[in-house]
């Protein structure tokens, strides 16, 4: 017997043994048992797998077919020593024999039921899962929703996950919440880019060691807060930062940067350490291979933590408060100020426009709203050099955090 028919000789004994197990309970028995070299014969005569389907003659003559014949690709099979040439034949009653034995006393298929006799935990009446699945499909209203891991809250999975601070999930089409502003009149490419790359020198000196993290996590998780801020807002403006493709990624490892800077040791530097060497390279325009797809738009108070952006509000106002008399320190210092006018100005619009707790206040939105208003004024004089202006401005400012923080404890 060729080798390329898939079985061998001893499967073939082994597939009729099976058979006559299978039909062993039944009341024909006997005769099953005393067929089992006939079946034996017939399956190696067919070549050890299924025989080709043929149209039987309805007379009662004797068929041509018979071991030995060509078979279905014009070959002859030659007959085993011992093996007989058995014909199948109908009588006048149109009952089908195989030589002297009735045609019906066989399984339709009996090499199938040979091979589940064989097959552990094999049952014959379980559904497949194919039909399963297809009949699943076709119950009415039901609907296939595909895993995408909510990108919103992974990062896992998926995307890295945000802060947690709102508990609004996103939909992957969420509107942003700012949308309608218009980024690029309260921070111009030239102060984000320069706020970036102070985040980054930032982060690359306090992760250094897991002495410098300890000195610095609480830094650290301030300016990941804030570059995640940066860059929904680059994803939201018309600008083009180096970067702008990838902004959901380094939004998305900026957040899980400040999610994992939250306690001293090892294991937490090196959870903070992972995603910041991830940013690093995404910025640099290198994606690493397996970071998962991001949203391209998410609410600010998914991913930029509040009490973190106020911190980094703060370090802006008190530069700017004790950096001396408003016309010295925009002759010594313009390009600082300028920045530090800008950040005031653009964070205190994400905190007003992002859905945190309280926003939907009006009393808080009036806080938010002026504060911007007077940061943008603050800017504005900052650029020309009016230092009254300024100064004025500035003194707003100060009133307008104090007022909000009476009203509320954020």
């Amino acid at each position: 017997m060729s080798v390329d028919r898939g079985i061998d000789r001893s499967q073939t004994v082994v597939r009729g043994s099976a058979l006559i197990a299978a039909v062993s309970s039944s009341p024909m028995r006997l005769t099953v048992v005393a067929l089992a070299g006939l079946t034996l014969s017939m399956l190696t005569l067919a070549g050890c797998g299924p025989a080709p389907s043929a149209s039987h003659p309805t007379s009662s003559a004797p068929s041509s077919t018979a071991a030995g014949a060509p078979t279905a690709t014009g070959t002859q099979q030659p007959l085993a020593d011992g093996e007989k040439a058995v014909a199948e034949r109908t009588d006048a009653q149109g009952r089908k024999w195989l030589g002297d034995v009735p045609y019906d006393v066989f399984y339709d298929d009996p090499l199938a039921v040979a091979a589940e006799g064989r097959s552990k935990g094999a049952s014959t009446d379980a559904p497949s899962k194919g039909k399963t699945a297809a009949g699943a499909s076709e119950k009415p209203g039901s609907s296939t929703v595909a895993d995408t891991g909510n990108r919103g809250e992974t990062g896992g999975s998926s995307a890295p996950k945000g802060n947690g601070t709102a508990a609004t999930k996103s939909t992957g089409a969420a509107k942003p919440s700012g949308s309608g502003t218009d980024w690029s009149t309260l921070i111009d490419a030239d102060a984000l880019d320069g706020e970036v790359k102070r985040i980054r020198t930032e982060l690359t000196a306090g992760l250094q060691s897991v002495a410098k993290y300890n000195t610095h996590y609480q830094d650290i998780a301030v300016s990941a807060a804030t570059l995640a801020a940066l860059a929904e807002i680059v994803a939201e403006a018309s600008g083009a930062a180096s970067w702008k493709e990838h902004a959901g990624s380094v939004r998305d490892l900026a957040a899980s940067v400040h999610d994992a800077a939250k306690g001293l040791g090892g294991p937490a530097f090196q959870a903070t350490k992972t995603p910041t060497d991830q940013l690093m390279d995404v910025l640099d325009g290198n994606v690493p291979a397996g970071l998962p797809a991001a949203e391209p738009l998410r609410d600010f108070s998914q991913v930029a933590n509040r009490s973190a952006l106020m911190k980094r509000m703060d370090r802006s106002f008190q530069h700017l408060k004790k950096g001396g008399p408003a016309e010295q320190l925009l002759k010594k210092d313009a390009g600082q100020v300028i920045e530090d006018a800008a950040m005031l100005a653009v964070l205190s619009r994400v905190i007003a426009v992002g859905h945190y707790d309280s926003a939907e206040d009006p009393k808080y939105r009036e806080h938010a709203t002026e504060l911007t208003r007077s940061a943008t004024d603050l800017a504005t004089a900052a650029k020309s050099g009016e230092a009254p202006t300024f100064s004025d401005a500035l003194m707003r400012v100060q009133k307008r955090c104090d007022a909000c923080h009476a009203d509320f404890r954020l």
